[in-house]
Parts: structure tokens; sequence; C-alpha cells
């Protein structure tokens, strides 16, 4: 079974009653905090109170106040009282909404979050009240038929001490304990009334042991979830298991432990990761259990959640490069576009009929050129100069005069050497670029052309009537693609 991912509902909200809060929302800070900052023990750092918890999502924070609880029972505190000194947890209200708290409240410090009895009390007031219910009663004798189906599981007993091996402290009294191979499992039926620290630890005591705790719950519903059952839903890699009527059935004719476990399952979602919730019937054999984190899951969360991660930050990647791709292709196409219509511009100058039209067209393409850092500078630009080495480069391109009154290339190459040297060095390096070089020697039959590039070689390097200006030659270089230039070293001819 698949459920999509609860939302916060605005009537519980409304009514004071529990509220859900979808894993992936925000974490939100109470709007008027006792304790308004707190300190770093690593950095010793002052921090923000309500910036620290917004930077969180609802998961994140939730799994924060495990780890806060944890470290300050190792005696390394994360986060202090920058008035009193005092340890810091992350505590809830009612509508979730979070906050920090003292780890003691004996009135020494300003920052009192709240006054009466202490936490120890109120957790002994309310397990007495709930841990031999009808309902708890009841999920512990369905535990214990479900183990006696499975032979793969002995020594199997309810409410057992179990004490610590030699060298350890402490003991602990299990709802139901069993093995399973090797294995030491301790079951506890999940009370409303759980304290997180008391969740924390039982994690550590069956850790030292080598055991695997495994929470039990006898319903789940993911769109109404209470605190004390997110700090074993999300302590737990985002897996619930629960044991009712319908698993007893199946542990029964399956011959095995058969838990039915609920989960959170990542999926891309346009461009954002979210979450569906899945509900299934799992066999003991085939739960993943790491005695280490003291996780018992039918599903890796997390390791799907980095997956998921990995493969929207590649789409996203993906995206980008295809939307690059479409951009230089859209600026290669309105550049080519550009290109091709002052070249038909240009070589329709002798069919036009009105040549003050086709002169004032001028203007507005040498417009579109700044762009591309091509257009002719001064007011106006000679409309001459565009025409001439569109006429040049188609020339060259063709082998052949184009727009000139001559037969041969060799005429047109006299031409330029006379009349605009300023275009003869890009009129040879766009023959040599279409492979027309060659056809200047072929067509010298009286030698002329050569003797003059002979008398000439060094005043056409050297001399400034063979270079255009500066944005004349950003213009030629546009419309030939730069093949008016000689090519770099190791690139050859088009």
């Amino acid at each position: 079974m698949i459920a999509p991912a609860p939302v916060s509902s605005g009537i519980d909200r409304a009514m004071g009653g529990n509220v859900t809060i979808d894993p992936r929302e925000r974490a939100t800070p109470v709007d008027d905090p006792a304790i308004i900052e707190a300190r770093s023990r690593r950095t010793g750092r002052l921090l923000d109170a309500k910036r620290l918890i917004g930077s969180f999502d609802y998961a994140s924070a939730i799994r924060l106040r495990g780890v806060l609880k944890n470290a300050a029972s190792r005696g390394r505190p994360r986060l202090v009282c920058p008035m009193c000194g005092v340890t810091l947890f992350l505590a809830s209200s009612m509508r979730k909404n979070f906050y920090l708290r003292h780890r003691s409240e004996d009135g020494s410090c300003p920052a009192v979050t709240h006054s009466g009895l202490t936490e120890a009390e109120m957790r002994a007031m309310k397990y007495r009240g709930a841990q031999e219910s009808d309902a708890h009663l009841r999920t512990k004798e369905l535990l214990v038929r479900s183990l006696a189906a499975d032979p793969g599981f002995s020594d199997v007993r309810v409410e057992a001490t179990w004490r610590a091996s030699e060298g350890l402290i402490g003991l602990r009294r299990p709802d139901v304990s069993a093995r399973c191979g090797d294995l030491r499992a301790a079951f506890e039926v999940q009370l409303s009334t759980t304290f997180l620290d008391v969740v924390l630890g039982r994690k550590r005591f069956y850790r030292d042991e080598g055991a695997a705790l495994v929470w039990i719950l006898p319903s789940f519903d993911p769109s109404y979830r209470r605190m004390t059952t997110d700090d074993i839903l999300f302590g737990n890699n985002s897996n619930i298991l629960v044991v009712d009527e319908a698993t007893v059935a199946a542990s029964i004719a399956a011959s095995q432990l058969i838990v039915r476990a609920w989960h959170r399952q990542p999926r891309i979602e346009g461009e954002h990761i979210v979450d569906d919730w899945v509900a299934r019937l799992v066999a003991w054999s085939d739960l993943l259990i790491d005695v280490d984190r003291q996780t018992v899951c039918a599903f890796d969360f997390a390791a799907a959640e980095s997956a998921a991660i990995s493969e929207l930050a590649q789409l996203r990647e993906q995206q980008k490069a295809a939307k690059e791709a479409m951009w230089r292709a859209a600026a290669v196409a309105a550049e080519q576009e550009l290109r091709t219509e002052i070249f038909e511009w240009a070589l329709a100058e002798d069919r036009v009929d009105d040549l003050v039209g086709y002169y004032r067209r001028w203007p507005e393409l040498n417009y579109d050129l700044a762009a591309y850092c091509a257009n002719l500078l001064g007011t106006p630009s000679d409309v001459r100069v565009p025409i001439r080495m569109v006429k040049v480069i188609e020339t060259a391109k063709a082998g052949k005069p184009v727009g000139f009154g001559y037969d041969t290339l060799v005429e047109v190459a006299h031409h330029l050497f006379h009349q605009r040297p300023e275009l003869l060095m890009g009129f040879g390096h766009l023959l040599r670029a279409y492979g027309h070089h060659h056809l200047l020697a072929e067509q010298d039959s009286s030698g002329k052309w050569a003797g003059k590039v002979s008398a000439n070689r060094e005043a056409m390097r050297r001399d400034p009537h063979f270079r255009l200006a500066d944005d004349e030659q950003r213009l030629f270089d546009f419309l030939s693609e730069d093949l008016c230039r000689k090519p770099a070293a190791g690139e050859g001819g088009k």
C-alpha cells in the first residue's frame, strides 16, 4: 500500500489536537521562546535559537533531538545556555513548534521554559498509567504469538530482566525478549508517553550488549503522528514496525515472524524530492538489522534518499546542460541569421530600385551588430564597408568574382591591391580557407601578380595601408566567421 505524503492539518492546529508535520516541511520555532540564544560548545559561537531551528527540516529536527540527548549523555553537550551554562535540549510544543529548554529547570536561570514537575516526574506518572493498559498488554500478547509461530526464535520471554554483561552497568526489562540464531532481540511495545531519553538510553544499552532493540507499535497512521512516535520513526531510518491481528495470522500461516512495515519512500517529482508512505507485510528474515545503529528496517530510506538526491542533482545538471545547449544554439542561430541578413542586403545592391531606402537599412543592421561587438563606429558609418567585405568573402568562397566587374580572381587581387589594400590580406586568408588560393597562380599567366607580391611583401606585412581599422576588422571577422585571419599554428584551412 502506498499513501501520499501527509500535510499539516490546519484544523488540528486550530483545535489544539495532534499536529502531524510533513517530514520535509521546514521546522518551525515557537513564536516567543524563553531561550533566544544558545552557545555552541565546539565553536563558542552564539546561535540564534529560532534561526537554528528554522535551518532544519522537520525530520532533521527530530533527529537533532536525539543527537543533543546522546551528546549530553556522553558528557559532551553540543549546546549550552549562554546565561547559566546548563545543557540545552530541543523540545516541542503540542503544535510541534520547536524551542530550546534547559536540561533541568531549577529556577536559577532567568530563561525558564516551564515550572512544576520535572521531566522524570512527568514520565513516571504517565508511564505508570499506560504501561499496563489493555492496548499494551494486547500488543505484547500478539507479539508473543507471532514469535511462537516462528521456529527460528527461541528463549521467548515476557518482561524478563536483562542484566548488563560483565564489565557493564545496568539492567533492562524489555516487554518481550527472544533469540534468533546468534542474535538477541529485545522487543519494546512503544508507548505514547515514551520520552526521548528513554528511547536513547535503551538503544545505548542494547547496542553495548550486541543486541537488537525492536520497537513495535500496535498501529500507525502517517497522517496522525505524535512526537513520541516521530522519535521512534526518524531514529529508525524512517521505518515503523507494527504487530496486529492481521500480522499474527500471516505469521502463523507462514510459520515465521511477519510484521507490517511502514516506511517513507522518496521519489523525484519535478524539481523536488517528495515522499510516499508505503505499508507492506515483511518477514523477519527480510528486515535490515544494524546493531551498531540500532535500526531494524524493511527499507533503507537513508540510502534511497541519498540516491534520489544524487539522481536529482544529475537531472538538474542534465537540464542545465540542455538549457545551456539550447541557449548556445539559439545564440548561434541568431548570429547566423544576422550574418545571412547582412549578406543578402549587401548582395542586393545592384538589384534594388530604392537606393535611399536600401542605404537606410544599414544603420539598423549596424545597431544589431553591437551585440556582437562587430558594429562600425562613427556616425554615420561608411555603408560601402560591409558591402565590399561581403563581396570579398563571397568571391573567395565561390572561387570566382562575385559583385566585381572582373572575370578572374587575380584581377580582383590587383584591384584590391591598388583600391582597397586593407582588404587584401583578408582576401588571401579567405582564399586559403576555401581552398582557392592556387587559382591566383594559375590565372597569373603574365607573372605580374607574383612580381607585385614579391616586391611589396614587406609593405603588406607592415604598412598600415594594408590594415583595417579596429572596428572594421571586428566586422570582417564577424562576417567571415574569423576566416579572414591567419589561422593559428596547428589549425588547418576550411
